[in-house]
């Protein structure tokens, strides 16, 4: 038996999510359907994390194991074969059996991005969130600091999340900011469901003078996802590396 962990980048706009789902189109489905015909057995892939319907994926990794013996060069040509054009596995690498995907990674880094300029591009639309409005930039960096170190993040994530333990750890958290858009980076041990796309939401509407960027710490306290601000479209939201 070999453990082999797979890099890979895809386009989430049609399809619904990382995670396999009945009669619905997944990026886990469609990777463990390409592993399974490439190694004529039935494969079971492992992720780093789920992401949601319509999120997109510089550096998702992947772990799977399998009986084959076929060089990694050849899974990686053979599998890109078997795969939609949306999803690309860009590296496979052999790695010690004890390797696990979602429990091995030690970091993630997401951006968000935030598209500033009156027209979003045809070419841009699918990639980014069209927010043309006013925004102060010193608030919205004043908040983002707010958000570094460990908290609780239950005011943050989906209402409906199952995790109990809703403590994280953000590393790092800044904004990229350009012409026509603006980028949102976060670096942390780990992320709840909709946790990036409503700490953007909430900064976005301090950055408006919607919040007080001193109640950021009452936010935390309250435990409560109704007084956090709006979790934002899934289209602006980029996996970019997951380390170990």
């Amino acid at each position: 038996m070999r453990n082999l962990k797979l890099t890979l980048s895809y386009d989430g706009t049609d399809f619904h999510g990382w995670q396999i789902q009945p009669n619905l189109r997944t990026i886990q489905g469609e990777l463990q359907q390409a592993l399974s015909k490439l190694f004529n057995h039935e494969v079971g892939v492992i992720g780093s994390g789920r992401t949601d319907a319509g999120v997109h994926a510089h550096g998702q990794v992947a772990s799977v194991e399998t009986i084959r013996s076929m060089d990694t060069d050849a899974v990686l040509r053979g599998t890109n074969a078997l795969l939609p054009v949306e999803i690309r596995v860009l590296l496979v690498e052999e790695v010690s059996m004890d390797f696990h995907a979602r429990r091995s990674a030690r970091s993630k880094t997401y951006e968000y991005h935030v598209w500033r300029h009156p027209i979003v591009s045809p070419f841009h639309c699918r990639y980014v969130y069209a927010f043309r409005y006013p925004l102060d930039e010193a608030t919205m960096d004043r908040v983002t600091e707010q958000f570094l170190g460990t908290h609780d993040f239950t005011s943050f994530c989906a209402a409906a999340t199952e995790v109990e333990d809703r403590v994280r750890t953000i590393f790092e958290a800044s904004w990229i900011r350009g012409d026509d858009r603006w980028i949102f980076r976060i670096r942390g041990n780990g992320f709840l469901q909709y946790m990036v796309r409503t700490i953007t939401g909430t900064i976005l509407e301090a950055g408006q003078g919607r919040l007080a960027p001193d109640r950021i710490i009452e936010l935390f306290e309250a435990r409560d996802r109704r007084v956090a601000g709006p979790s934002l479209p899934p289209q602006g939201l980029h996996l970019i590396q997951v380390d170990y």
